[in-house]
């Protein structure tokens, strides 16, 4: 009976590994391209999704519901408001010309029509210039309810994008909060409300908006800086407000940037 052969070994194939350290290679480097592709991309695009979606939360009363944890912008604490203004940005987008205000007005109701979809009340919005810059006077009717210190929730568009526009102009604002003459039945004083107006705006800008803590500050006047007669409910009317104060000295606000 004649032997079966046996059959030699095969040789083993110490190259394999190749094939799967070239596959891992090749989808590595696809990776790293998509990754460089997404960099390159246009940034103001994303920029604009971000905010675009900031903004929807916020209208919606989401993620900025007004009572987040508090900054702190002031040495001391922002109660007491703050001595003085922050000094202003010599550079920026200014030019030297004839008074502007009319046109800063008009462009204030406008963002306010677009951001809300509302009609503005008359007169809730004011623009006057100052020695120091400008004062964008918004009525408490746009703002708060009598007697509150928290933001009306239908209005928040229009002062989220109002605090984007004024961080572009990379100069210094103050808040500042006035009442009428005639007491809230509320635990706070006029003197306390102000402030405390002035201060959950400022929170707002910096907290909600992302406003520069370094170019904010504010006060509370209480009435002792009335606008109009507080004999009258019109005069009363227009002293329950909040201004800001833009400071550009020697400057004019063509418009804001867009």
């Amino acid at each position: 009976m004649a032997l079966k052969k046996s059959r030699p070994p095969e040789h083993e194939n110490l190259d394999r590994w190749l094939v799967s350290y070239a596959d891992f290679i090749t989808l590595l480097f696809a990776f790293f391209t998509v990754l460089y592709a997404i960099s390159q991309s246009d940034k103001a695009k994303y920029q604009k999704a971000v905010e675009n979606i900031q903004r929807s939360f916020l209208s919606a009363g989401g993620i900025f519901p007004l009572k987040g944890t508090p900054f702190v912008p002031f040495e001391k604490p922002p109660g007491l408001g703050s001595e003085a203004p922050p000094a202003h940005n010599e550079s920026g987008p200014f030019g030297k010309g004839e008074s502007t205000t009319d046109r800063f007005q008009e462009q204030l109701r406008g963002i306010f029509e677009k951001t809300t979809g509302l009609g503005l009340p008359e007169p809730q919005i004011d623009v006057v210039k100052t020695d120091s810059g400008y004062k964008v006077r918004l009525g408490e009717a746009i703002l708060f309810k009598p007697g509150s210190d928290r933001l009306k929730r239908e209005y928040v568009p229009f002062m989220f994008e109002l605090s984007k526009r004024l961080a572009r102009l990379g100069v210094g604002v103050q808040i500042e909060g006035h009442s009428d003459a005639t007491p809230y039945a509320t635990k706070q004083t006029n003197w306390e409300l102000s402030i405390s107006r002035a201060y959950h705006i400022v929170q707002f800008f910096v907290d909600g908006a992302s406003f520069p803590q370094e170019k904010i500050s504010l006060a509370g006047y209480g009435d002792t800086q009335p606008i109009a007669s507080n004999d009258t409910p019109e005069g009363r009317s227009k002293n329950r407000r909040v201004e800001i104060s833009i400071l550009t000295p020697d400057k004019e606000i063509n418009e804001l940037p867009w």
